[in-house]
């Protein structure tokens, strides 16, 4: 049995996982006199800022003894310095970092808003933070922009006033079961989702509307946390979709359970998960045969060594000094994400930086792409999604395993663009 402080556990994790988009992947290098080369190509045209420095808050949750977000401390420094060199900084003017972790504690988190606010910075980033609500709070209150990597926070998704999310949640949790779905010609999606509330909230109460107005049937299968056999459960959602699209939500532990007992069942359908369910963990736990061809979520496409844009993710942690970051750690990646895209929204700046000019600048922003991404897009003036207007992108990328469980290739999903 899982008691009341292991679901709690879950509830928080899911919420934190469910928003991580990105897959593991390395960049070779070829050389040290070609990647010289290449980093320079890579890297941009130079357009260096040179007017008086503004400050830009950066709040992490850093290193605690069971979360380690210390890559996004010499992540930001090193994307900061690249706009800084490379676009022209916010108008012209170069981004002083004021950068403070909250050990993913609520009360730390609010110390690191109100340092913040000491501190007069225009705008502040966040990446992967499992309190980012809690400094969202008072930064919102007085009038200062929070660019988000993303969250699951119903009032900082639903601010029209200075909140802006680069990734979209409902991007792995809705456009790529429904993407894959309708590629596969499937007619209807199952949802096997561990039942805790952060996770099934969704697919209760907005999911089945969204996959009816994409032409698909949809069902929610609930699993309690912990569960080691599946079968019974698959069996049911064999006996009622066996060539359909089974989508699967949980911890890794969760999901070999599921995908154990849909091969056991027999399924014969196409299979999505979140990135989170595919660890080494599961790469054992789980024949290659049902791995290969089933799709994930990518925010980024770390894996592919070609990809322009994650050429220049690694040349920019090399240049300014982040070369021991871990190029297949998701947590560097998102947040080179969100300060790379928000580089991108203010680029057009004029005039005085002020916490309002920044938020004007970045409502008006066209519609762009996202570095780090493989050329996904976005555009914050509240009309990605209108049921979530801090969000500024619906895409995101599917990801097809090998036999490995490695990702091999993407292709980008419900990428439309954002009308102004």
């Amino acid at each position: 049995m899982f008691g009341r402080a292991h679901r709690r556990r879950a509830a928080r994790g899911v919420i934190l996982l469910l928003l991580v988009a990105v897959v593991a992947g390395t960049l070779a290098g070829t050389g040290a006199a070609a990647t010289r080369t290449q980093k320079n190509n890579v890297l941009g045209t130079k357009n260096v800022a040179k007017g008086s420095p503004v400050k830009v808050g950066v709040i992490s949750n850093g290193k605690t003894p069971t979360i380690d977000n210390s890559q996004e401390t010499p992540v930001a420094e090193a994307t900061a310095q690249w706009i800084n060199e490379y676009q022209g900084g916010m108008g012209g003017h170069p981004i002083q970092l004021v950068i403070c972790n909250d050990g993913n504690e609520p009360g730390k988190a609010v110390d690191c808003a109100n340092q913040m606010l000491q501190e007069k910075v225009v705008a502040v980033v966040i990446g992967q933070d499992g309190v980012a609500e809690s400094s969202w709070r008072p930064l919102h209150d007085a009038g200062v922009p929070v660019f988000n990597y993303a969250s699951g926070n119903a009032s900082m998704a639903s601010d029209t006033a200075s909140t802006f999310m680069v990734a979209n949640p409902r991007a792995s949790l809705f456009s790529l079961p429904a993407g894959v779905a309708k590629k596969a010609k499937s007619k209807k999606v199952s949802a096997v989702i561990i039942d805790v509330p952060a996770a099934t909230s969704f697919y209760k109460e907005q999911a089945p509307t969204l996959f009816k107005q994409q032409g698909l049937d949809f069902e929610l299968i609930a699993v309690a946390a912990g569960t080691a056999d599946m079968t019974p459960q698959m069996q049911k959602l064999v006996s009622g979709n066996p060539k359909g699209t089974a989508f699967v939500v949980g911890n890794d532990a969760f999901c070999i359970a599921a995908f154990n007992g849909l091969r056991t069942a027999g399924f014969q359908g196409t299979t999505a998960t979140i990135v989170q369910c595919i660890t080494d963990a599961t790469r054992t736990a789980v024949p290659g045969d049902f791995l290969k061809s089933m799709q994930i979520s990518s925010f980024a496409p770390l894996t592919n060594t070609k990809d322009p844009s994650i050429k220049q993710y690694n040349a920019i942690l090399d240049k300014y000094g982040a070369e021991d970051v871990d190029r297949t750690n998701t947590v560097g990646a998102a947040m080179f994400n969100a300060m790379a895209a928000f580089g991108v929204a203010v680029k057009g700046m004029k005039g005085d930086v002020t916490p309002a000019s920044v938020i004007s600048t970045i409502k008006s922003m066209p519609w762009s792409v996202v570095p780090g991404t493989g050329g996904l897009h976005f555009r914050c003036n509240g009309k990605a999604d209108p049921t979530q207007p801090s969000v500024c992108s619906n895409a995101t990328n599917a990801a097809t395993l090998d036999a490995t469980g490695k990702p091999v290739t993407y292709t980008p999903v419900n990428d439309s663009e954002i009308p102004a």
